[in-house]
């Protein structure tokens, strides 16, 4: 079983959150590395670093030899370990530890095997050998058990009963025979009894000695086939068989062996075989019950279920003899009172070890039964003290106690230890001891367990000192098979408090390798970052192809983070299990820089450690302070200078690593930023940037470089400083080599895992006296150059100025909030002229819930508002209506919301605040104001087409008349409850008493109403058109529509003597209360008038001018037919006309002569006798005609 033992610890530890590897101080690109091809898989599994060497660990594969190896740095040679022993050690090399105190290694090969009395027996081999590794110093065999062959006096006490068939009986009997040759050559000693009704014995102890031969001394046995009386055949054997005269040895162990196929068939007791050790073997189908198969425990050793075997078949009996010679086993070599478990046997020590001020320890995890242990190794190497569980329990086997050990140093008189058993209870477990200074006995003093089945707790331990003070303050434990969140391997942390360890923390691998065992290794280094506390290296051999995590030391424990994570692959791609070993303590190179050795597949790997450097920087600035007048806004830009600021930068490179002896060289890229975190820079360097880069090389003599930034034409914030932020970090060329065996050659450092920047700030001058505190006194007042009445108007808009004034010294953040009711909306800012370059910005501030205002932020000339200066602050809450500005205001402009109730008035409320002004000038800082609302009512009157609009009296027509004057009223609705009390106002015609005419009037209302008449002032004499005499004062409900009819009767009084007209004109108002409503439309929309023409016409007696007119008439018409016939206007000269023409076409040749000829030949003489009747009348009458 130890034997599996080592080869699992081989693959644990062998084949066995962070991203590739943050570049810290271990250089992984200039490595060395050491191999050759005769190395073997193994090469690797344990390194360590003695003095300027590395010792490397190989243990064997198959048969063949381990070793161990020394390799140079300086030559990258490996060279075998002569060790003088006559011992071939398969496993050498897979357990090393080392002295601090004198470098003294120990090496020890826990598989030493041995052959005693055919069985294999393990125990350790170890070297002690010297900080200069020529040869052993010390050897020895801790936990070597002496091969005790005891003695043991065995009787076969065989069934016989007639229930055996014979080839079952004969099965027995090979049986036997079997064990008896497997065991011919071991200090047995064997007799055998058959038994039946009686009892016989086939041969004594002296025959065995006699003759060995079982087949000579079981050829006669005969099968006696009769009942079976086991209790008297065990009694028999006690008494008749183990005598010393038949050859029984009194130091002997008496072991009987039962083998029957039945119950038994008689009853006594056994009491003469109380000091033999009885095993009972039952065969066949008599055993199939519970009742039958416990029947055979009062036959056998207590306890019974350890010496009774029961077999269904007889066939089974040739399988028995492997399960039955483990059983017997123990007893062999044993005392009578130690017969349960092994001892030293199988100790496996030395598969793990630890050496500290010359005092070593190897574990020994085979030993108790594999509770396991440690050996306290003696000076010599030869004699040690087993220290184990106390007490040894059941539950303890198996635990794999020694599997780890590791000493932990304590200033106090007291050593202590502690150790691993990754087996315990299947959850694991790690035991602390404690022994005087000196030498003495072993304490227990403190258990811890783990907590997860199978993750091996306990596999790794590791004490830390972290300020080297020779105090152990953290003890890590490794858990390597833990699994959790796909993370594989975990270590915990336990820290020193008072006198037990408690459980701090824990170190975890990085995600995706739930197989990655990590904690496989863990190593407490030498200070490699310089901050003079211990950093520890774990490693990972799974997680791909191996992974080293760095964890650096803090004040009160380690980093929870790794500070660097190395894969194997980054510089090796066929490497495997890299991180299987790891060991740094020493510097390797000579160089004043820790090294660390990590083992892998047939490799180790070297990996030097960089300088950790710190990089001292300085800023200052020319001025120190900025001019306030050349970069604000009010600054006129014509005579403004291209003045700015002078920066000098300066660098100095100090190393945190006291032991480096190389010359410091820090190749620095810089940038220097101003303003960073602000959208847009107040300063700019040459060319608009407001950052620029540069490189260079540094050494610990301080260099400077001085640059150069101006400022935007307008920069608003002049109270806040402007940041300067100076960032770097380290360059490196590609491909530059780094030999370790190199000397004076400059190593590039790496700089310490802080903050790589310096920020510092450039203040703006202060306008604040002498004393350099700026006390303002801030003055808030409402102007009247403002909205004075709100108008509800669908696009109502309200102006709102304050007029805010500094007495005393510039004000810093100056704030003014104004609240203002939910029914406004902010619109816009501005800042009226001759301050328009003033800057303001408001922004509404959340509303509140279940309030009925909100408020507004606003910030004025942000961040400085000058002293003496007065700014007037003009809100305007929109309402469209004209701006009226005095002076310099800040207007704030809101737009009106539509809201069912306003009120009569609005209040607001303005308050200034700023971050300098003391609490005793606040009293004019808020100020209120209270806006009238007014209504809008939206009221259309018109007058209807179908009233009357004209009428006339004549002597003829009657006297009477009645006419109507039609009118409309139109109510808008309104959106608001805030609906006012109209009342109608209708006029009627005025009556003067010495016309013709008269009238009456009434008024008609749908919906009807009691309207309350009312004379108006005495009528005058002279009528006057549109005159009114009296009106009606009527109530109007608040309704959409409105039909009124004013009805007059104008009757005639007295006779027309002449033609007149005159106009009847009536009107209609609606009237309200005008101080707190408005017409939307103007007032006009709210009033009509109906204008009616009355015609007065007078009529004489005309028949006599109407016949002297026909007669005139018809004398005008003869005179001038007359005339006309006089001129000739009744003459026609058309013959004249057409003969002309005729003679004109006959004097012209042509082609159509005859053929026109002949066409007036065949004209129709009746068409042209007509026309030339008429032509010739006038010709005659001249005596001019032709033929």
């Amino acid at each position: 079983m130890n034997s599996c033992i080592i080869v699992m610890r081989l693959l644990l530890s062998g084949p066995f959150l962070f991203a590739p590897a943050w570049s810290y101080n271990l250089d992984v690109r200039h490595v060395q590395n050491f191999s050759f091809p005769l190395a073997g898989r193994h090469f690797g599994y344990r390194v360590l670093q003695v003095g300027s060497r590395v010792v490397v660990g190989a243990p064997s594969e198959g048969n063949s030899k381990g070793n161990l190896y020394q390799c140079e740095p300086e030559t990258g040679e490996c060279l075998q370990v002569t060790l003088s022993s006559n011992y071939t050690s398969k496993y050498l090399g897979m357990t090393l530890a080392t002295d601090p105190t004198s470098g003294n290694v120990l090496a020890c090969d826990p598989g030493l095997s041995r052959t005693c009395d055919q069985n294999i027996y393990l125990s350790g081999l170890c070297y002690l050998i010297h900080q200069n590794l020529r040869g052993p110093v010390l050897q020895g065999h801790p936990g070597y058990q002496e091969c005790i062959k005891g003695n043991v006096d065995l009787v076969f006490l065989f069934d016989g009963s007639r229930s055996l068939q014979q080839d079952e009986f004969e099965k027995i009997v090979d049986f036997m025979k079997d064990v008896m040759k497997k065991l011919s050559n071991s200090s047995y000693q064997f007799a055998a009894v058959q038994f039946s009704t009686d009892f016989k014995t086939e041969f004594t102890f002296l025959d065995y000695i006699r003759q060995k031969d079982p087949d000579s001394l079981l050829a006669r046995v005969k099968h006696m086939r009769l009942l079976t009386n086991t209790f008297g055949a065990i009694n028999y054997v006690a008494k008749e068989v183990f005598r010393q005269d038949l050859g029984a040895r009194p130091d002997a162990t008496k072991v009987l062996i039962i083998i029957t196929d039945g119950e038994a068939t008689d009853e006594h007791n056994i009491d003469a075989a109380k000091d033999i050790i009885r095993y009972i073997i039952g065969i066949g189908k008599n055993f199939q019950t519970k009742e039958s198969q416990e029947a055979l425990h009062q036959f056998a050793s207590k306890p019974a279920e350890e010496f009774v075997k029961i077999l269904d078949t007889f066939e089974k009996l040739k399988d028995l003899f492997t399960e039955l010679q483990k059983k017997i086993y123990v007893i062999e070599g044993t005392s009578k009172q130690d017969l349960t478990s092994f001892n030293m046997e199988l100790s496996s020590s030395g598969i793990s070890a630890d050496l500290s001020e010359g005092h070593g320890v190897v574990g020994a995890v085979g030993a108790k039964d594999w509770a396991g242990g440690f050996l306290d190794l003696k000076a010599d190497l030869e004699s040690s003290t087993f220290v184990g569980n106390e007490p040894l329990t059941v539950e303890s086997r198996a635990g794999y106690l020694g599997y780890t050990v590791t000493w932990l140093p304590s200033r106090g008189t007291m050593s202590l230890l502690a150790t691993g058993a990754p087996r315990y209870q299947h959850v694991g477990r790690v035991l602390l001891f404690q022994q005087p200074k000196g030498g003495g006995p072993w304490s227990q003093i403190q258990e811890i367990d783990g907590s997860q089945v199978g993750s091996y707790f306990g596999g790794e331990l590791c004490g830390v000192d972290m300020d080297r003070d020779g105090e152990t303050e953290l003890l890590l434990i490794a858990a390597p098979l833990y699994y959790g969140e796909q993370r594989g391997g975990r270590v915990f942390i336990y820290q020193k408090k008072q006198l037990e360890f408690q459980m701090v923390s824990e170190l975890q691998g990085e995600t995706g390798y739930p197989l990655g065992r990590f904690g496989a290794t863990i190593a407490a280094l030498t200070d490699i970052n310089g901050d003079e506390l211990t950093d520890v290296a774990v490693g990972a051999p799974l997680e791909e192809q191996g992974a080293v995590y760095i964890f650096n030391g803090q004040q009160g424990g380690l980093s929870p983070r790794p500070s660097q994570r190395i894969e194997g692959t980054q510089m090796f791609s066929g490497i495997q299990w890299f991180g299987r070993s790891i060991h740094g303590v020493k510097d390797l190179g000579g160089d004043g820089l820790a090294d660390v050795a990590v083992g892998a597949e047939g490799q180790v790997v070297v990996l030097s450690s960089r300088p950790v450097v710190d990089i001292i920087t300085s800023m200052s600035f020319s001025p120190a302070e900025i001019p306030v007048h050349e970069v604000e806004c009010s600054y006129s830009t014509s005579s403004r200078k291209k003045e700015g600021v002078n920066i000098t930068v300066c660098f100095q490179v100090r190393s945190l690593i006291s032991t480096f002896q190389g010359r410091l060289v820090a190749n620095l890229t810089y940038t220097l930023q101003l303003d960073g975190h602000r959208t847009r820079s107040r300063g700019l360097f040459p060319g608009g940037k407001h950052e620029l880069t540069r490189n260079t090389a540094v050494t610990s003599v301080k260099s400077c470089f001085m640059f150069w930034f101006h400022f935007p034409l307008c920069i608003q914030d002049l109270i806040s400083p402007i940041n300067v932020s100076l960032s770097y970090s380290l360059w490196e060329e590609e491909g530059t080599p780094r030999d370790p065996r190199a000397q004076g050659r400059d190593i590039p450092p790496i700089l310490k895992p802080s903050p790589h920047s310096e920020t510092k700030e450039i203040p703006f001058e202060k306008n604040c006296g002498e004393d350099k505190t700026c006390e303002a006194d801030l003055k808030l007042t409402f102007s009247d150059m403002g909205s004075k009445i709100l108008r509800l108007t669908p696009s109502a808009s309200l102006s709102v100025r304050l007029t805010l004034r500094n007495t005393a010294e510039d004000a810093y953040w100056v704030q003014v909030t104004l609240t203002f009711p939910q029914g406004l909306s902010f619109r816009k800012v501005e800042m009226l002229k001759p301050h328009s370059h003033v800057p303001v910005g408001c922004e509404e501030l959340p509303e509140e819930i279940m309030l009925q205002s909100r408020a507004l932020s606003c910030n004025v000339s942000s961040p400085i508002f000058g002293a003496d200066s007065v700014v007037s602050a003009s809100g305007p809450l929109l309402l469209h209506t004209p701006l009226l500005s005095c002076q310099v205001d800040i207007q704030v402009m809101f737009h009106t919301l539509q809201k069912d109730s306003w009120g009569d008035f609005i209040e607001l409320e303005a308050n200034v605040s700023c971050n300098n002004e003391d609490l005793s000038l606040l009293e004019d800082n808020s100020v209120t104001a209270s806006i009238p609302v007014m209504y809008p009512i939206n009221i259309l009157t018109k007058d209807q087409e179908n009233s009357t609009l004209y009428i006339s009296f004549t002597p003829e027509s009657p006297k009477t008349q009645y006419v109507k004057h039609i009118y409309q009223v139109r109510i808008q609705p309104t959106n608001y409850d805030n609906v006012p009390q109209l009342e109608a106002l209708f006029r009627i015609p005025q009556l003067h008493c010495e016309g013709l005419i008269t009238h009456e009037w009434n008024i008609q209302m749908e919906p009807p109403v009691n309207c309350t008449p009312q004379n108006l002032e005495s009528p005058s004499d002279v009528a006057e058109p549109c005159s009114f005499g009296a009106e009606f004062r009527c109530p109007v409900d608040f309704r959409q529509e409105i039909l009124v009819q004013v009805i007059g009767k104008v009757e005639l009084r007295g006779k027309i003597e002449a033609s007149s007209t005159l106009s009847l004109c009536s009107s209609l108002s609606i009237s309200f209360n005008s101080s707190k409503h408005f017409h939307l439309y103007g007032s006009n929309a709210s009033m009509a008038q109906v204008v009616m023409k009355v015609d007065l016409v007078y009529e004489k007696e005309m028949l006599y001018l109407y016949v002297l007119s026909g007669i005139g008439g018809l004398l005008l018409l003869l005179l001038i037919f007359i005339a006309l016939y006089k001129v000739g206007f009744f003459k026609r000269n058309l013959k004249e006309k057409m003969e002309a023409n005729a003679d004109a076409s006959s004097e012209i040749p042509g082609e159509d002569a005859g053929q026109l000829e002949t066409e007036k030949e065949f004209k129709d003489p009746g068409c042209l006798e007509p026309l030339q009747m008429n032509d010739a009348c006038p010709e005659d009458e001249d005596g001019s005609g032709g033929d």
